[in-house]
C-alpha cells in the first residue's frame, strides 16, 4: 500500500515537502498529501489501468530486456487485469514515487479535495511546490499530472538499473 507519510520520502525530498507544507500554511492554503512512497506492486496496478494486454507485455519485455529488471517485469505481469482511467505513464521502476523522490497532493476546500484541473487552486499549488524547490508535473508538456510533485533534475532512468535507495518496503 502506498504511503501518505512524508517521512517515507528520502531526506532531501522530505525537507522540500516539509517546506511546501510550511508555505501552504503561511498562504492559508489547505492541501492534503495523499501519496508519498509507492511500492512497485501498486505502481503496476496503476500502470495497467487503461492498457491492453499487448501493451502490458511489451512493457514487461522492455523492463527485462532494456533495463535488466526481471523483478519489475514479473510484478507488472503478476498484478493481474485492472480497469480504470489512465492515470500514469510510469510502469514499476519508472516512477520517482518508488524511490521516495515524489509525492501527490491535492488542494482542499472546506475539507473536500479539488480535483478539477481548471480550478485556480492548482496554480497556487504548483507555485508553492516550485517555490519549495520541487518540480510540479502540472507544468509538464504533454501528460500533466497536477497532483504530482518531485525532486528536480531526477530521472527514473538514472535509478532503475541500480535499484532504489534504502526505503521501507511495503
Amino acid at each position: 500500500m502506498a504511503s501518505r507519510d512524508i517521512r517515507d520520502l528520502e531526506p532531501n525530498t522530505r525537507a522540500k515537502a516539509e517546506r511546501f507544507l510550511v508555505l501552504c500554511a503561511a498562504a492559508d492554503f489547505d492541501v492534503l498529501i495523499y501519496c508519498t512512497y509507492r511500492p512497485d506492486s501498486e505502481q503496476a496496478i496503476l500502470y495497467r489501468q487503461s492498457r491492453t494486454i499487448g501493451q502490458i507485455k511489451d512493457m514487461a519485455r522492455k523492463l527485462s530486456d532494456v533495463y535488466g529488471r526481471d523483478d519489475l517485469s514479473k510484478v507488472l505481469l503478476d498484478v493481474g487485469p485492472r480497469n480504470g482511467p489512465h492515470v500514469t505513464n510510469a510502469a514499476p521502476g519508472q516512477s520517482l514515487h518508488g524511490y521516495g523522490l515524489a509525492f501527490d497532493g491535492v488542494p482542499m476546500n472546506q475539507g473536500k479535495p479539488i480535483w478539477s484541473s481548471s480550478a485556480t487552486e492548482w496554480q497556487v499549488y504548483g507555485e508553492l511546490a516550485e517555490t519549495a524547490g520541487l518540480s510540479w508535473a502540472g507544468n509538464w508538456i504533454g501528460f500533466k499530472e497536477y497532483p504530482h510533485c518531485q525532486q528536480k533534475n531526477m530521472r527514473w532512468k538514472d535509478l532503475i538499473q541500480t535499484g532504489r535507495p534504502t526505503m521501507r518496503e511495503a
